[in-house]
């Protein structure tokens, strides 16, 4: 099976096994594979499967697809090969490397896409080196690939933000990708040059921090609310999170309150998968096409997760002697199961994956991590029903009063409790997010 590995060498790595025929990669949802950065096209491009070969073609993206740093419209893919979809860095892998190597390459050694996944994490930002004396000056011609000598720069290039830096022009300081030098060929030598300055640029490599843990990332988790347009997707889903309790019984009050809950699972599932294909990325608004499959998706979760507590709370109902500590015991089972189970279907998006044979399995293989995100999470969801009982106080209050003083004041403590719901919320699938990043490994969800 031949698969690529996108993000090879970071902490958001994972795979995409392509199937025989075409394979479809972009950021839209239509694609075989969605990969969700900015930098890649809705339709960006696709690889065509065909026994042992494998042959990419760009669907005339915005920002190019690039093999080995060279831009292309079709290219036959090789075994290691590095390849690039606007800023996404990935490794094309295939089963039989021996016959996929191109020629000349025989005795090239395999990479083991496990070496690639267990590799530390890259960082965004890392603060150039000045140049020494003791880093030599640039050669007249040098090739990237001979060089010995490397300086520290940063991630990504200065013109093209979503993509990485390749060269270090020694005269400016400014790190560049492949499109932003001159490159030309003088006997047989290729020669780099900083389009400047004019100085031959030289390559670099990245002096990397050690990665950061699950439990140190955890409490810039309750600050990720508020980075970029947070606050503003915040207020709106307050707003809408206030005023479903205005919404009256009736047929069309079911409907209303049916898209609102696809809408919410579409909200959680954005905020894991933003953070397990970029930690960086801000908070931002969901696609809203699927929100009948939303809906269905989190009844779905909830109810493969508490319906021991709903058969038992229905049999004491019909007067059945169910002891209350059985029911209790029950729903914090289910509070125990719902996050991982949430966590395979927004990972996965279906909600077949809330199969006990899938999330049991997990939650055995990252025992404390998950204890730690259980905990939060309880915690989180323990407020949020604090708030939603006294959002009903303050609903009952604000409907039936006839003082506009205290129409003020319950509305005003309705639509607080409201923003700390949706807050606490955001920040329970953000820290869902990160224990999947920590642990992808021991989970081997998406392991071929």
């Amino acid at each position: 099976m031949s698969l690529l590995v996108v993000n090879p060498g970071t902490a958001q790595a994972w795979e995409i096994n392509l199937k025989p025929g075409a394979n479809l990669l972009g950021r839209a949802d239509s694609n075989d594979f969605k990969i969700n950065d900015p930098s890649v096209s809705s339709s960006h491009c696709q690889i065509v499967v065909d026994n042992n070969l494998a042959v990419l073609r760009d669907s005339g993206s915005t920002n190019g697809t690039f093999v080995a740093g060279s831009q292309i419209r079709e290219h036959q893919l090789h075994h290691g090969q590095a390849v690039r979809l606007g800023g996404v860095e990935m490794i094309f892998y295939s089963d039989n490397s021996a016959a996929a190597l191109p020629p000349n390459n025989a005795s090239r050694p395999t990479v083991k896409v496990s070496d690639i996944l267990r590799s530390p994490p890259v960082p965004r930002r890392v603060q150039v080196r000045p140049v020494t004396s003791a880093v030599p000056a640039p050669t007249p011609s040098i090739a990237a690939e001979s060089a010995t000598e490397f300086l520290a720069g940063p991630r990504y290039c200065k013109y093209h933000p979503a993509s990485p830096a390749r060269h270090l022009c020694p005269k400016c300081q400014r790190a560049f990708c492949d499109l932003c030098i001159n490159l030309t060929q003088a006997a047989n030598q290729a020669s780099r040059q900083c389009r400047s300055c004019g100085v031959e640029v030289v390559p670099f490599q990245f002096r990397l921090p050690p990665a950061k843990s699950f439990y140190s990332k955890l409490p810039r988790a309750f600050s990720y609310p508020f980075k970029g347009a947070g606050i503003v997707i915040l207020i709106c889903a307050t707003i809408a999170f206030a005023a479903l309790n205005f919404i009256s019984v009736g047929f069309f009050a079911l409907i209303i309150k049916f898209v609102f809950y696809g809408f919410l699972f579409l909200f959680m599932q954005n905020i894991i998968l933003s953070t397990t294909s970029d930690e960086k990325q801000s908070l931002d608004f969901p696609d809203p096409s699927s929100l009948f499959g939303g809906a269905v998706q989190l009844a779905g979760t909830v109810l493969a997760s508490f319906w021991l507590a709903f058969a038992l709370a229905i049999a004491k109902y019909n007067e059945v002697p169910v002891p209350t500590e059985a029911i209790l015991a029950s729903v914090v089972l289910g509070g125990i199961y719902f996050p991982m189970a949430l966590l395979a279907v927004a990972m996965k998006d279906t909600v077949l994956a809330a199969n006990p044979l899938l999330v049991i399995p997990a939650i055995v293989k990252a025992p404390k991590k998950y204890s730690v995100t259980v905990l939060l999470v309880l915690l989180v969801f323990g407020i949020r029903r604090f708030g939603a009982l006294a959002s009903g106080v303050a609903t009952t209050v604000s409907l039936h009063t006839h003082n506009v003083h205290t129409f003020m004041v319950a509305a005003a403590l309705q639509m607080v409790l409201a923003f700390v719901s949706v807050y606490l919320l955001t920040v329970t699938m953000r820290i869902l997010g990160l224990f999947y990043n920590s642990s992808k490994q021991q989970l081997g969800w998406y392991n071929s």
